[in-house]
């Protein structure tokens, strides 16, 4: 499995299948990323077959809890025409958790079988179980049946490095130079990016924010500003040329 977590506002009932629906997004610019989305659907599948939602919101007075469940294997193996996913909501009613049904109680008991199904959890008190450290709000993500390479061992390694998850095939990436030249790429920000989880997600935000931080493995992410560490810097002077004809391109 691998879990992503967080404790921002979390993601009302509305919300959770607005992101687990294909193709649907609020942001309408077409410079926008995740203008299309797709982002969380072919993000999380291209790192396992199957990933669940566990996501908690506060709307005013309203305390939500709602699970999702987006399922490759569920899918292939049932043979469905459509995509089906399953959501679950509950809400807080006098210190309890309590079901929220928004349909009918057919489809929200349907729901919750093709869950305990086709997730990790086999009862609903273990999936609220997941709720227990996201405290007030935020969201969950646990994505499993990872993907293999052609080996057979898992596309992402997690045994090299305790504080770290790298991509298994790191080492064709310097192949065919020397071992000086080796040495150099190998040290550099710009070559662990490649590989590295924890690299990649230091130079994710050119600004260090206080009040945000990634942690990686159960150790901070320490924050690069990938602009001050350039390590073999060229500067061109650029020249205009003008056309030999009458005509100059714009």
């Amino acid at each position: 499995m691998l879990v992503f977590q967080d404790d921002g506002g979390g993601m009302d009932p509305e919300g959770v299948r607005q992101c687990m629906s294909l193709g649907f997004s609020t942001k309408k610019s077409k410079t926008t990323i995740g203008q299309y989305g797709n982002g969380f659907k072919t993000s999380t599948m291209r790192l396992g077959a199957d990933a669940i939602v566990f996501t908690r919101a506060i709307r005013g007075s309203n305390v939500t809890l709602s699970v999702g469940l987006l399922s490759y294997t569920f899918l292939r193996r049932t043979m469905k025409d459509d995509i089906v996913v399953p959501v679950l909501d509950f809400q807080i009613q006098d210190d309890h958790i309590v079901p929220l049904v928004y349909g009918s109680q057919g489809d929200w008991d349907s729901s919750l079988k093709i869950i305990l199904d086709w997730s990790p959890f086999s009862s609903m008190e273990e999936l609220l179980q997941q709720f227990k450290d996201i405290e007030s709000h935020g969201t969950k993500v646990v994505i499993y049946d990872l993907w293999m390479n052609d080996d057979g061992l898992l596309e992402l390694d997690f045994d090299d490095d305790d504080e770290d998850i790298l991509l298994r095939d790191q080492a064709k990436a310097t192949a065919g130079t020397t071992k000086i030249q080796k040495e150099i790429i190998e040290q550099h920000i710009s070559h662990r990016l490649r590989f590295s989880l924890r690299a990649y997600t230091s130079i994710l935000y050119l600004k260090k924010y206080a009040n945000f931080q990634i942690i990686l493995r159960g150790k901070v992410v320490e924050h690069i500003n990938i602009a001050h560490d350039l390590k073999f810097k060229k500067m061109f002077t650029y020249k205009p040329q003008v056309a030999l004809d009458s005509q100059v391109s714009q």
